[in-house]
């Protein structure tokens, strides 16, 4: 009994120290060969680079302005673009924009269209497309060239040191697997083969998690991702270059907008009108109606007022009261059909 819990143990201390193994494979970043063969020149991940191209105000036919720079020792750069263009045809912008992709080799992984159903309104387009690397600078220029392009942003990532460790950790999985499928071969007893079978699983499981995870950074570095917007147009926005074109481009720009406000106000008067109208007709009757009621209250108010004003409670008093209350006044004649006694002064009445 003792000898199959020494054997489960033996076995359950080489798993750990494998395992323990992919977890110091830092110093093993210049062993493995990137895409040409040579290892990278430092084994240490690059910040993220990024280069921007604003305010261009032209066409990408006649200009190469390529900001990124790839190194050619073989290390994982992810290439990433966005690019807006103004467009005056806007389908045949939309159509060369896909001819270029396709002509790259490319595919869309998303659209987003935008079309007003009024007249007269600007249509716009957002795209997420994925490149080949090698044809990346090639279908900038492509797609630049598809319309008036006014804004091009490029960035590069380095993932170089995260890529090694992914492969070194893969490679000491793999060995690691290797052995424990050695060892059950081995092993005769059942608790040591369930033990060892448990830590299979484990093993296997970080097998795929990293083999997912290279398998997204081979398509991060082998398509690239560029996202280009596309807005229709009446007029190509042009760049200013002296003060008298800026203060005219300034008041052309103004007065298009004053124009654009003022149908927008048209039509949207237009789209509340029949609200509008029915409002009216219920502000017709109701105010009448509000304006005989207020006039009818004001009457009765002043009639109520008048007829307080006639009796007072001091009359009302005065009537009733006996001799000595009225302070000497002439004492009420006596009822008829019995005689008054002197000094017997009336009850009032109620």
């Amino acid at each position: 009994m003792r000898q199959k819990w020494i054997r489960l143990l033996c076995a359950l201390a080489l798993a750990v120290s494998l395992a323990g193994c992919g977890g110091s494979s830092n110093g093993s970043a210049a062993v493995y060969d990137l895409g040409d063969g040579a290892p990278p020149s430092s084994p240490s991940a690059e910040p993220m680079e990024t280069t921007e191209e604003t305010g261009g105000y032209h066409s990408a036919a006649s200009s190469d302005i390529s900001g990124v720079s790839l190194p050619t020792d073989g290390r994982k750069i992810i290439l990433n673009a966005s690019l807006s263009i103004e467009a005056l045809d806007f389908d045949a912008t939309c159509t060369a924009l896909l001819q270029a992709l396709k002509d790259a080799d490319g595919y869309v992984a998303s659209t987003e269209l935008y079309t007003p159903s009024y007249e007269g309104a600007r249509r716009s387009a957002a795209y997420e497309l994925r490149v080949p690397a090698a044809k990346y600078e090639i279908f900038l220029q492509n797609a630049g060239s598809a319309g008036n392009l006014i804004n091009r942003q490029e960035s590069t990532e380095d993932v170089t040191r995260a890529y090694v460790d992914v492969e070194a950790r893969l490679k000491s999985l793999r060995l690691q697997e290797e052995r424990l499928y050695a060892m059950m071969e081995q092993a005769g007893e059942l608790e040591t083969l369930l033990a060892i079978q448990n830590q299979l699983t484990e093993v296997q499981y970080q097998l795929e998690s990293y083999t997912s995870q290279r398998n997204t950074y081979d398509d991060l570095v082998s398509y690239s991702t560029v996202t280009v917007s596309v807005e229709e147009v009446r007029v190509f926005t042009e760049a200013p270059v002296t003060f008298a074109d800026r203060v005219g481009e300034a008041f052309r720009s103004s007065w298009r907008g004053f124009g654009e406000g003022v149908q927008n106000f048209a039509v949207g008067v237009v789209y509340f009108l029949p609200a509008l109208l029915v409002l009216c007709v219920l502000a017709a009757i109701a105010i009448p109606l509000v304006r005989a009621v207020s006039k009818r209250s004001r009457a009765r108010l002043a009639r109520q007022g008048q007829y307080a004003a006639a009796r007072r409670p001091a009359d009302y008093t005065a009537q009733y009261a006996g001799p000595e209350q009225a302070g000497g006044a002439a004492a009420e004649p006596a009822q008829p059909g019995r005689p008054a006694e002197p000094g017997e002064a009336k009850k009032p009445k109620y």
